[in-house]
């Protein structure tokens, strides 16, 4: 039989051992420190947000002189007319783009006076912005210069407005040099640029308060920064299946109607749903040197992790394999394959939840919920 000191020196050491290993699995499974969340607000904020709206505004510039070049110009054949008209319609898909891929940040400056609905006010369920933008266009000799977009209805001031000008079936007639609807086209871009400028050095404030917690009385941690750009990250998909997919599409193909969704005229719809997704997967894995995908990872999280990860790679793969939708004329075969992709989003909101409890960050209210 064993002598008690050989017997407390086996039991020590396998003490020892249990509580290594348990150390080490509570420091894996430890949420991420707020030095952790101070990088990653920095990558987030640096590489993504600002560029973002900074990309916007030049979007919005280039269409202005797209715009400008359509209205002001005279004495044009009727090819160098569509051309110009053309270059245009481009020029405003371009800048959706951009919007759309800035669209997820729905905190700061783009909500203060409601400038993201100015700027995009969608969806129209009443069709309130057409009845508004006929009304605006039979003003007798109206300016529609930055005081009348100010004093405007938000349905009149953004991208829905410059669409159903520039995609209108006579918009090659209608888009004149001096007419309401040139001169309307150009205030409202005009406007926007205006606006997103505006967005763009108010960030510079927002900025300062999000990576300086504790030195304002807006944010007191690191973490507790970093909430508003988590909930910029799980928030958005519900908007994604209730309003450009489930809007549109009703609940049978027979009850579809592509006139309710995001941007039919264009006929980038689609396009922008996975636009969407990939800004969302660039929150959420294309940050450096710190991303939600690495925070996962250093939590112990690495299952649930790379799972969001694919599930993000393969729903922008799927998307980009989607024909857009010309007009109105969706067919059984895209209306299909765009719901067999929704259960797949869902999916993906479940598991940015679940990321978020294992992050320990808590959203709170969902500001998108009942809209």
């Amino acid at each position: 039989m064993p002598s008690l000191p050989i017997f407390s020196t086996k039991f020590t050491a396998k003490a020892s051992l249990i509580a290594l290993v348990l150390t080490s699995t509570s420091q894996a499974l430890a949420a991420p420190s707020q030095d952790q969340w101070q990088a990653y607000n920095q990558a987030a904020i640096n590489q993504l947000v600002v560029p973002g709206y900074q990309q916007l505004t030049q979007a919005l510039e280039a269409s202005q002189t797209q715009v400008n070049a359509l209205c002001e110009a005279s004495k044009l054949t009727k090819s160098q007319k569509l051309a110009k008209l053309e270059a245009a319609q481009v020029a405003y898909q371009t800048a959706m783009n951009q919007w759309q891929a800035i669209q997820h940040i729905q905190y700061g400056p783009v909500t203060l006076l409601m400038r993201n609905y100015g700027l995009h006010y969608w969806p129209d369920k009443r069709g309130t912005g057409a009845s508004q933008l006929r009304s605006a266009l039979l003003l007798d000799d109206a300016v529609y210069d930055d005081d009348f977009f100010q004093s405007s209805s938000i349905s009149l001031k953004g991208f829905p407005a410059m669409e159903k000008l520039l995609f209108d079936a006579d918009a090659l007639e209608n888009l004149q040099p001096n007419t309401a609807s040139c001169r309307f086209l150009m205030g409202v871009n005009h406007y926007m640029v205006k606006v997103a400028k505006e967005i763009e050095q108010d960030w510079i404030l927002q900025a300062e308060r999000q990576l300086n917690p504790g030195s304002n009385p807006y944010y007191d941690t690191p973490a507790e920064a970093a909430i508003p750009l988590m909930k910029s990250l799980a928030e958005p998909l519900q908007v994604i299946m209730d309003y450009k997919l489930d809007y549109p599409l009703g609940s049978s193909f027979e009850k579809a109607r592509w006139t309710r969704s995001e941007s039919w005229r264009s006929n980038q719809s689609i396009h922008n749903i996975n636009t969407n997704l990939e800004a969302l997967h660039q929150l959420y894995s294309g940050l450096k040197p710190v991303s939600v995908h690495s925070l996962l990872l250093e939590a112990g999280e690495k299952n649930l992790a790379n799972t969001i990860e694919t599930s993000f790679k393969t729903l922008n793969q799927q998307f980009q394999k989607i024909p857009e939708v010309n007009q109105k004329d969706l067919t059984a075969s895209t209306d299909q394959q765009l719901r067999q992709l929704r259960p797949h989003i869902e999916e993906l909101q479940k598991n940015l939840q679940l990321a978020m409890a294992a992050l320990e960050i808590h959203l709170g209210f969902n500001s998108r919920d009942g809209d």
